[in-house]
């Protein structure tokens, strides 16, 4: 056992249990401790280093943080991912050397980084084995998030039609909005009291974007969650709707808000606005294997059968329509051989999504996870289409899909903080003030 696995055990035990063999070790204990999320314990060390990172970003974006706020920010996103990571261990999912080797060889091709900068970014300054670590968990975070929320989005046919006429009407140009956003957090149910410093922090938070505060320090003070801070350009049609009638009338510097949303209460600020050409619909012609996990067939060996189905068809012995049609657990494409059509990549499970797009016409994927399951991806073939009615009803699917993502990503993150025990234990962050505390309902 490491040290860090003891120490996560001798800090849990220090602060859960009722019976202590002395004062003393508890209070040296506590002393290594950060938080409790859970039955996890975040660590000084872990909360010194998120804090270093979270400064460092700011300074990029020639923002300076005071050490509070920064802390702050770093503790939030420690007690998410505790609280993902917890989930994942409990569903039996990990980020294994090699999923995390290959993740990182497709980022820095992708970026035009090297692998040693990437991992440098997740933790500056730490040993080799300690970026490797922070980086497999930053990357299981975000499978977790994929596969959870992906799920949860359901878009009917009635939408998907109606955007795609304002698109075809709208023709070929589309503004996009450089937005920064601030989320001040409120509970699904919100006691009067929650709702009442809520309403004070944004009031807070108003005068400070209007003020002149850079967005990043407003943020780091008063905000919480992924969608919080700068957001690059944003098209306009994924913009989510309660933000757009007031963001179409907005010039650039103007802040927008608060508005109210199931997560808590939301200010935009508007940075720029550009009219850019839209970019044509790539379409991927491809079929797929799928394998569901349960009880029975676990994610090694579910990963392992297809490996050798996929041999096999490198083989000859058998085609990638009759392996489908023997072997696939989708009950609606089984019968075509797996055959998916031509699809915008954004109707998919982004897991999958991704996979998908990184192919190359007649190559055979890896097996790829999704919120479904394990598959095998075929890429027959790509074409891009800009102005057929199929093509505005793909964009306008995929439009409809980023949108609900990210409405649910806030709803799935504030769900997890809503069920989860957290005890900041924090000496700075205490002597401040912070309270980011919450029980259990």
């Amino acid at each position: 056992m490491g040290f860090k696995s003891a120490l996560r055990i001798a800090a849990a035990a220090a602060v859960c249990s009722s019976v202590l063999a002395s004062g003393a070790f508890a209070a040296q204990v506590l002393d290594q401790s950060a938080a409790v999320v859970n039955n996890d314990i975040i660590l000084q060390s872990e909360l010194n280093e998120a804090t270093a990172r979270v400064i460092s970003n700011a300074a990029r974006q020639k923002v300076q943080l005071n050490e509070i706020d920064a802390r702050k920010a770093a503790m939030e996103h420690l007690i998410t991912t505790s609280l993902v990571n917890q989930l994942a261990k409990a569903r039996g999912i990990t980020m294994t050397d090699m999923q995390a080797d290959d993740a990182l060889n497709k980022m820095a091709a992708k970026s035009g980084s090297s692998r040693e900068q990437i991992l440098n970014s997740f933790a500056p300054g730490q040993s080799d084995a300690r970026k490797l670590e922070a980086f497999k968990s930053e990357m299981l975070v975000e499978q977790m998030r994929r596969e959870s929320i992906g799920s949860r989005v359901h878009i009917s046919d009635s939408e998907i039609d109606s955007l795609a006429k304002q698109l075809k009407q709208r023709g070929s140009i589309e503004p996009r909005y450089h937005i920064g956003q601030v989320v001040i957090p409120l509970s699904s149910a919100p006691t009067e009291a929650e709702y009442n410093r809520a309403q004070a922090q944004a009031r807070e938070a108003a005068a400070a974007l209007k003020g002149g505060t850079p967005l990043a320090a407003v943020a780091a003070r008063y905000g919480s969650g992924s969608q919080n801070g700068d957001l690059g350009y944003v098209p306009e049609m994924r913009v989510p709707l309660p933000f757009v009638p007031a963001l179409i009338k907005a010039k650039p510097g103007d802040v927008i808000g608060p508005i109210r949303s199931p997560v808590g209460l939301h200010f935009i600020k508007l940075f720029d606005v550009s009219h850019d050409a839209v970019e044509p619909i790539k379409t991927y012609d491809s079929a797929h294997i799928l394998l569901k996990t349960s009880v029975i067939l676990s994610d090694d060996k579910a990963k392992e059968e297809l490996l050798d189905l996929r041999s096999q068809i490198e083989r000859g012995e058998i085609s990638f329509a009759n392996a489908a049609r023997k072997y696939s657990e989708d009950q609606g494409t089984a019968s075509k051989g797996g055959d998916l059509g031509y699809q915008d990549p954004g109707i998919f499970d982004p897991g999958f999504a991704q996979a998908l797009v990184e192919l190359k016409p007649g190559q055979i994927s890896d097996p790829v996870r999704s919120s479904y399951g394990w598959h095998l991806i075929l890429l027959k073939d790509v074409k891009t289409d800009a102005s057929s009615d199929e093509a505005y009803r793909s964009r306008a699917r995929s439009i409809l899909f980023e949108r609900a993502f990210e409405e649910q990503a806030g709803l799935w993150e504030r769900s997890l903080r809503d069920s989860a025990y957290v005890h900041i234990t924090d000496p700075e962050l205490l002597s401040a003030g912070v309270n980011l505390e919450h029980s259990a309902k």
